[in-house]
């Protein structure tokens, strides 16, 4: 029998060009800052330009490359002319991270249509057509490339006056499925991730509350919250050649919180 070669992997993203959308705060802004350590051009967006360029210009303090463009991921012309500003900045694209979201904790028979509305329209259409637009990049440059839905575990299970949220990342999980059967003999690849508990500076207050993370790490089997590092290194395994047999999956990292039983 031949000896096989194994490659010693290293995660170098050096000529990629990616998007993460939602990228200035929490989860996002954690991707964005793996991705262009790991040598990617990072695109930023958020609602607020200014928060862009301060997380750009750090971006670049540190040598990477990064900029980024206002945009509200809820408006397709503005989802389409994101990937058209990438193109025009670096003449590719090659990793779309669908990252912004938000949430309303409200119970389901007091959501209101317009919170509905901005919830779905934040989590799944942005998603769809964000994709849309970036499935439609990558197809014609030839090449492949990645596209990675941030989800929840919300979407795979039932969550107390979180409705739509859960809603809208259950739909989310199917269409990344659903688009990995569509865009695989492109050559791109269609992944989620579905977090747990992960602490960041939003939530740090609410999960460091005494009351609530006793009563929630004891549905933890590993007790302990997540980490954005961890999201982080997730997206980027996920942006990587090391997971090119993976597609149409959702990864969950939940320290264990779906597994069900007593623990």
């Amino acid at each position: 029998m031949g000896k096989e070669e194994f490659s010693q992997p290293k995660i170098d993203l050096s000529g990629k060009v990616a998007i993460v959308t939602g990228g200035t705060k929490g989860l996002g802004y954690g991707i964005v800052m793996k991705l262009a350590g790991a040598g990617a051009k990072v695109v930023i967006t958020s609602r607020h330009q200014d928060d862009i360029d301060a997380v750009a210009a750090e971006v670049r303090e540190l040598g990477g490359e990064a900029t980024g463009f206002k945009t509200d991921v809820q408006n397709v012309d503005e989802l389409n002319a994101l990937i058209q500003k990438t193109v025009d900045a670096y003449g590719k694209l090659d990793i779309m991270v669908n990252n912004a979201g938000v949430a309303v904790t409200k119970r389901f028979t007091e959501m209101t249509e317009e919170e509905y509305n901005r919830v779905i329209n934040s989590n799944f259409k942005s998603v769809y057509f964000g994709s849309q637009a970036a499935a439609k990049q990558m197809i014609a440059q030839g090449g492949g490339g990645k596209i990675i839905n941030m989800c929840s575990i919300g979407g795979i299970k039932g969550n107390n006056q979180l409705s739509t949220y859960g809603a809208s990342k259950a739909a989310s999980i199917n269409l990344t499925k659903t688009m990995a059967w569509e865009l695989g003999r492109y050559g791109i690849q269609v992944n989620a991730i579905c977090p747990g508990y992960v602490e960041t500076a939003l939530n740090r207050d609410v999960l460091e509350n005494p009351k609530f993370k006793e009563k929630t790490l004891k549905g933890i089997p590993l007790r302990r919250f997540g980490t954005v590092n961890e999201i982080a290194n997730l997206t980027l395994f996920l942006a990587s050649d090391l997971c090119d047999m993976i597609d149409g999956e959702f990864i969950v990292a939940d320290m264990g919180a779906t597994l069900g039983g007593n623990v």
